[in-house]
């Protein structure tokens, strides 16, 4: 079933549809994360229903586009834009396409918020597995094609779970992004990092900054 969500910030909604992958508050840690302005232009890899595109353009005056290989999620996406007024651009597209389609070093950033969990964790099944399962190196498909988007120096912001840390920092690597600033979040003082808010640069030197732990919820 379709619904519209309130996003609680400047009046922005979001369509979303029951049947279909919806977004996860991941998605609005990372939109707190970015570092970004007026004058860049981003690029939303796997952007689903728009959530991070949405909120990312009102919280940093940028011109963001979207992809995604899922035609409903797009079309979503789409309208939601256009509910709250904003000029925001949403193609469906594969990953792998998107280099070629707009052009080397046509973005100034992206932003990822990958798929999670391997085909043998329980994830669910059809449209949502297509958005949440790491099958057939679709993680390393969306930083290739970020490195490729993106200008020299410019940047990368993904989040991930700790438990895979090890490896998407050595994937980035790989890809020739270096992570440059990071920080991890825990749902309390209590309990361990569960998702780690990442920055990375395409062709910078090594160096990573790392930031204050986000508690998501203080004891009294």
């Amino acid at each position: 079933m379709e619904r519209v969500d309130d996003l609680q910030f400047r009046g922005l909604r979001l369509l979303q549809d029951d049947a279909l992958p919806c977004f996860t508050e991941d998605a609005v840690h990372l939109v707190h994360f970015l570092r970004l302005g007026g004058r860049d232009r981003v690029m939303d890899i796997g952007c689903g229903t728009g959530v991070i595109a949405v909120l990312g353009a009102a919280y940093t005056g940028a011109a963001f586009t979207g992809i995604d290989v899922q035609a409903p999620l797009v079309e979503l996406a789409a309208r939601s834009a256009a509910m709250n007024g904003q000029d925001i651009r949403f193609e469906t597209l594969d990953v792998r396409e998107a280099p070629a389609h707009f052009g080397h070093g046509s973005f100034t950033a992206a932003v990822l918020n990958p798929p999670y969990f391997s085909s043998d964790t329980g994830a669910p099944e059809g449209a949502r597995a297509v958005s949440r399962h790491a099958d057939a190196g679709l993680t390393d498909a969306m930083l290739r094609a970020a490195f490729l988007l993106l200008k020299n120096g410019g940047k990368l912001f993904l989040c991930y779970p700790c438990a895979g840390l090890a490896e998407i920092l050595c994937r980035l690597r790989e890809n020739r992004l270096s992570p440059k600033r990071m920080r991890l979040v825990a749902g309390s003082r209590d309990a361990a990092p569960y998702l780690a808010l990442i920055e990375a640069k395409k062709h910078a030197k090594p160096g990573l900054l790392m930031e204050p732990i986000l508690f998501l919820h203080e004891k009294s």
